[in-house]
């Protein structure tokens, strides 16, 4: 007789199998999308100074959690591999992990809120622009372990294709996200207009919300149900150290993929306003069709980790290279929008008290837009890449390639075009085409290669 435990999901690679995990997962980045548009287009009219604080806050505040949030949410591909041996009392197990993981990161957690506070005080054009993105900054460092806690339970429901009721509980607190954001940016109902503030106040509660509908779709399920007590309560300090050698690699990789980023925004935010506005701005635009995106890189994990989990990486490889020929197709329908209607985006965030015309924002905007364009399908390449070579546990080379292609290449680019040979944002803007270029080719190279497929990330059921 078979062990009720373990279970082997019954799933070829093929188109259709695809379809089903992607079509929920990008539904629920989509909402994301919507969520993330309303609340720079409400931060966009209530002031100028507000948009231009809320880029560089946010980017560095998920900085910074990405290292802690990516290593315990590597839960989650512990859970894919384990579903697909067939091992599902493994998979509760590896969650629990995560959740513990996020426990001990609390310490972290509290020191991130001055160290934040540091950076953007070195960054800070002015004393106003300062204050803003600091108390926007310490609303979203708040959230730091609900944020980790998130990644782990919804890693937890995908990796076992559970992706519609995570996408259910996505949207639902997109929708609470931007009610309330309506609510306190602008005030109302005996609540003062907030501004910036209230935008990060609203993606705080949002995320506490999330994590307690997640945690009661997780207890009540009839694995977790049946499985004792005692076994959910005491850590399994084994599991948690693989998810750490495996997971903090990734963390790293997101966290100083980040860094670089902010980077370019803090050098950027040297330039006149019309410059760093209309690329934060540009930036704005590139998430709407940037997030979608993650919902592909989450299915390429989720693939290649239950296949990996199954002993069956040629399935690996076949369904990642379909989920990417789906990703381009929809990253395809984006650039058309980028290239055709650049004055109707644009317009979309431009404040009415910017010192700077329609027109002027249009005549650089439209560059700016046709160059995402280009390398938007690169970075399609990209998401889909890496998320399969992160469910593989291919994260070292992962690690390894995007901290050499940055950090000794991209990086040390733009700070001598912004810095010594005072560039402007045309040239940043190249640089980091070209950077995109080479880290999607090299990731390419190593799916291709397929030395990933001999790590073996969990024991074989």
């Amino acid at each position: 007789m078979s062990d009720p435990a373990r279970r082997k999901p019954a799933e070829d690679g093929g188109y259709r199998h695809v379809l089903r995990l992607v079509v929920p997962m990008v539904l629920s980045n989509a909402a994301f999308t919507v969520m993330q548009f309303t609340d720079r287009v409400l931060v966009t009219r209530f002031s100028s100074d507000a948009i231009q604080a809320a880029l560089p806050a946010g980017i560095l505040t998920f900085c910074l959690l990405s290292l802690f949030s990516a290593t315990a949410g590597y839960a989650g591909t512990f859970v894919a591999q384990y579903h697909g041996a067939g091992d599902r009392r493994a998979t509760i197990r590896s969650a629990a992990a995560g959740v513990w993981l996020t426990v001990l990161f609390l310490p972290f957690f509290a020191a991130l809120l001055p160290l934040c506070s540091w950076i953007l005080s070195l960054a800070a054009r002015d004393a106003a622009l300062f204050a803003l993105e600091d108390r926007y900054a310490f609303w979203m460092l708040l959230g730091a372990a609900p944020v980790s806690l998130h990644w782990v339970l919804s890693g937890y429901l995908t990796g076992r294709n559970r992706v519609v009721a995570n996408a259910l509980v996505t949207v639902a607190g997109c929708a609470a996200n931007v009610a309330l954001d309506i609510w306190l940016i602008f005030g109302g109902w005996g609540v003062p207009a907030l501004g910036l503030e209230g935008a990060g106040i609203a993606t705080f509660a949002s995320v506490v919300l999330q994590d307690l509908v997640l945690l009661a779709i997780v207890f009540a399920e009839r694995d977790v149900r049946a499985t004792p007590r005692r076994e959910l309560l005491r850590p399994d300090w084994g599991l948690v150290r693989r998810i750490v050698r495996f997971g903090l690699p990734a963390g790293v990789q997101l966290c100083f993929d980040m860094a670089s980023f902010s980077v370019f925004v803090l050098l950027t935010g040297r330039l006149d306003e019309l410059s760093l506005a209309t690329s934060n701005v540009a930036f704005s635009i590139n998430n709407l069709a940037f997030a979608p995106l993650l919902g592909f890189s989450n299915v390429a994990s989720i693939l290649a980790g239950q296949f990996q989990g199954a002993e069956k990486p040629k399935l690996a490889q076949g369904s990642v290279m379909r989920c990417l020929r789906l990703a381009w197709s929809y990253m395809a329908v984006c650039a058309v929008a980028f290239v055709l209607l650049p004055e109707t985006l644009l317009g979309a965030f431009r404040s009415p008290d910017a010192p700077y015309t329609a027109a002027e924002m249009a005549a650089l905007g439209r560059t700016l837009l046709a160059m995402l364009a280009a390398w938007g399908m690169f970075d399609t390449m990209n998401v889909v890449f890496l998320g399969a070579l992160k469910g593989a546990g291919d994260t070292r080379f992962a690690m390894a390639w995007l901290l050499g292609t940055e950090w000794a290449l991209y990086v040390p680019a733009v700070a001598l075009a912004m810095v010594a040979f005072h560039g402007g944002i045309l040239a940043a803007w190249w640089i980091q085409l070209a950077y995109i270029v080479l880290l999607s080719t090299g990731l390419y190279v190593r799916w291709r290669r397929g030395r990933w497929m001999s790590i073996k990330l969990v024991e074989p059921a």
